[in-house]
């Protein structure tokens, strides 16, 4: 049974120039935040069950191709539950954000070997602006499960677009993604950065921060999770439909309850979102689908070619 300290702080804390780059760019890659050994058990549950318990969601681009994701907010005693509340993870949000934060979400994101599907271009907090969040006050870390590279699909960052403003968002089939006028144009100013990355590295990138990534041209499944933060000052203001988004204290854990074995299961008795598979999401909580977006007609690309055919979002170019 886990028990919980309200002093549990983490044993390797963001350094001040770390947090100074993260302010910087927009991110920040720590190497070897995570042992091999403490991300080994979700590999391995993920390769076991390719399907995740059948809760994943394929993800339309706009290129009509998929990817995968299977999404949380429940924060229980599983390993999945345990993982987003290690003190490591949430003292470094809150160093970066500069006050308390509290679990948005959390998803696995695969992409299966030889998979075309690319993440669209998009500024996180344009959807959780649609939630009724008024702030881009959010952190995310994003743990590398396998090898992330260049070849199979890794998250490519526009180094200081955070600073940025919001942009709006356009719609294709069954994809939304950022305003392509405006991604072409801050593409010519500013820097695009391929982050790499090795099983148990991890990236925090702020919520305004555009990025996307590419498709897995390789043999291998390439696996990410990605455990989202809001501020406390920052939560949504209205109830109705982001009840699971509402402000809830973390109850922090050691740095070591993944070495101790402080966990029930990786995900067998976890509480996930359902799939938003279909028109009607399937009772989905609208993470990713079943959202109303604004979109101007002029912004609607249904029916024609992706507006990303001819921008560097692969290995190419």
């Amino acid at each position: 049974m886990l028990t919980f300290d309200a002093k549990v702080r983490t044993v390797r804390p963001l350094s001040q120039e770390q947090i100074a780059q993260y302010h910087k760019d927009g991110f920040l890659i720590v190497r070897g935040f995570f042992d091999i050994d403490e991300i080994e058990p979700l590999r391995k549950a993920c390769e076991q069950d390719p399907n995740v318990m059948g809760y994943q969601t394929n993800i339309l681009d706009s290129f009509g191709k998929i990817y995968k994701v299977t999404t949380w907010t429940d924060l229980e005693q599983t390993y999945l539950g345990v993982l987003p509340r290690i003190a490591r993870i949430v003292d470094g949000t809150e160093a970066l954000l500069g006050e308390e934060s509290y679990h948005w979400h959390s998803k696995i994101l695969k992409k299966d070997p030889y998979s075309e599907g690319t993440v669209d271009w998009h500024q996180d907090c344009a959807f959780w602006y649609q939630n009724g969040c008024l702030f881009p006050h959010f952190a995310t870390c994003t743990i590398a499960i396998t090898a992330n590279t260049k070849e199979n699909g890794c998250i490519q960052m526009v180094k200081g677009s955070h600073l940025a403003s919001r942009f709006d968002m356009a719609r294709g089939d069954q994809a939304v993604f950022a305003d392509p006028k405006r991604v072409k144009e801050i593409l010519k100013r500013l820097e695009l950065v391929y982050c790499e990355m090795e099983p148990g590295d991890v990236m925090f990138f702020h919520g305004n921060t555009l990025h996307c990534s590419g498709p897995n041209l390789t043999d291998q499944t390439r696996t990410v999770v990605h455990c989202h933060y809001n501020a406390v000052s920052n939560a949504p203001f209205w109830v109705e439909g982001q009840e699971h988004h509402q402000y809830k204290p973390i109850q922090k854990l050691p740095d070591s309850v993944i070495k101790d074995g402080s966990y029930t299961s990786v995900f067998e008795q976890h509480n996930f979102h359902p799939s938003e598979e279909g028109e009607t999401g399937d009772g989905g909580l609208g993470i990713f689908k079943k959202q109303d977006w604004y979109v101007s007609s002029e912004e609607d690309y249904s029916g024609k070619e992706s507006p990303f055919a001819n921008l560097e979002v692969s290995v190419s170019g």
